[in-house]
């Protein structure tokens, strides 16, 4: 079995960033938000799992840390699926407590499918690689 970038990075990139780690590079830092934001997507779905939870939790901040780290790994696809997620979802649960309509529903089903496809792990692997110069130390 071959280890890879994101077998390898992923816990210490995480970490790095949900303790926001003045040690840890940038690189490493901006990689744990898009890694943490992926982790709940790929959990509970771009929609309930991710975008949701966050907005419960009063973190929409990490939302828009992981739009920019998406952007940074070259993932535009994936920035704005979420990017358009989290406006959706704003729109149709205003408090979070709405019911949504059915078209709202397959909206919500087809963002979780657009994310699982624009941000599989081999566009993350390879996103990693490509920026792993800025998130290792020198």
């Amino acid at each position: 079995m071959t280890t890879t970038w994101l077998d390898t990075l992923h816990g210490p990139a995480v970490e790095a960033f949900e303790d926001d780690d003045a040690a840890a590079t940038e690189g490493l830092r901006r990689l744990g938000a898009a890694l943490a934001f992926h982790d709940r997507a790929m959990n509970g779905g771009l929609v309930g799992g991710a975008i949701e939870t966050l907005f419960f939790a009063d973190d929409l901040a990490h939302v828009d840390e992981a739009i920019s780290a998406f952007h940074w790994l070259g993932m535009t696809e994936a920035a704005a699926v979420v990017d358009r997620a989290r406006a959706e979802y704003l729109r149709f649960r205003p408090t979070g407590e709405e019911e949504i309509s059915d078209e709202d529903a397959r909206l919500w089903d087809a963002l979780d499918d657009e994310f699982y496809a624009v941000a599989d792990d081999d566009r993350l692997e390879r996103a990693i690689e490509a920026r792993s110069g800025e998130i290792l130390p020198a």
